[in-house]
């Protein structure tokens, strides 16, 4: 790499990380002429096109849709960097630095606003963005405040155990994830999530050949039979009463052919690990359990030997 190249990369990464894509693009391709080799050059270039346009018109929008536009279109710019022969790891700490650091000013601009689930949410992304910064406790502080605002949230609560985690509070982080996948794993945003507790996880289940929304589904199951989610909590009377209502609604899903049972049957399957837990904990008759068994045994043979070796 020449000398040049060298000091327009290292500026280039200046501006990336301060917002500045269109003025990065216009450095590194006036010193690209004359260094068509290089392959960071090249590469920088190529995301700096990907996020200009997101960049540009950000002025356009409202402090809130700011931040959403630069959130949302950082999940495509991960399939962006999925697809591509090499990446520069300093490149895309930049635009990752660039990105939410951005985000996370003009979501902070709404932060006093008054409507309760607005707040939770601004709560929330101010969070993801503190963490994607590697600001972990200030990120807990926000989570746990969306948390307060607006309770049984799972996109709120998978936040806070990937935080958890990654502040090495790997217990409670078990616990919450296994909370948000029971409230609702397709409101658990993966592409969000940096734990390692969470990553082995979903790599794990993709080695099964899981992807989409299927890929989510199976997470708590997984999670329970690999161990990976393992701690346990006794539910509530009325938790109870509403899980059951939930099996059952689910069971007669499950039976019309035009239902989706590829979704179905994981959502199910995790709602009878909790109420076996439920009756272990509480010490329940061995025969509820073994009734809840056997609708296992019918639903999965594969998952039963699994559960139950």
């Amino acid at each position: 790499m020449s000398i040049r190249s060298e000091s327009a990369l290292a500026k280039a990464y200046g501006l990336i990380e301060a917002g500045g894509i269109s003025q990065a693009e216009a450095l590194l391709e006036e010193v690209l002429p004359s260094d068509l080799d290089n392959n960071a050059l090249i590469f920088v270039i190529s995301c700096c096109t990907y996020w200009t346009e997101t960049f540009d018109r950000l002025p356009k929008l409202e402090p809130f849709e700011q931040g959403e536009s630069l959130v949302n279109q950082w999940k495509g710019f991960k399939v962006f960097l999925s697809r591509q022969e090499q990446t520069v790891e300093q490149a895309v700490y930049a635009f990752r630095k660039g990105v939410f650091t951005t985000a996370l000013d003009q979501y902070s601009r709404v932060y006093d606003e008054k409507d309760q689930r607005t707040h939770a949410e601004v709560c929330r992304k101010i969070g993801l963005c503190c963490k994607k910064l590697g600001s972990y406790e200030k990120a807990l502080s926000c989570l746990v405040e969306a948390n307060n605002t607006l309770q049984g949230q799972a996109n709120i609560l998978a936040e806070m155990a990937d935080c958890y985690d990654l502040c090495g509070e790997n217990k409670l982080a078990k616990v919450i994830f296994r909370e948000a996948f029971f409230i609702d794993p397709e409101k658990t945003e993966l592409d969000f999530l940096d734990s390692p507790l969470i990553n082995e996880l979903i790599d794990r289940v993709r080695e099964k050949g899981y992807g989409g929304m299927e890929l989510q589904e199976w997470l708590p199951v997984y999670g329970t039979l690999l161990g990976l989610l393992n701690v346990r909590r006794t539910l509530k009377s009325q938790e109870v009463i509403r899980l059951k209502q939930d099996i059952y609604a689910k069971e007669n899903e499950l039976k019309d052919p035009a239902n989706n049972a590829a979704l179905i049957t994981p959502r199910l399957l995790n709602m009878y690990f909790w109420l076996i837990d439920y009756y272990d904990l509480s010490h329940d008759s061995g025969s509820r359990i073994h009734e809840v068994l056997l609708k296992i045994k019918i639903l999965d043979k594969d998952i039963y030997a699994q559960y139950t070796g």
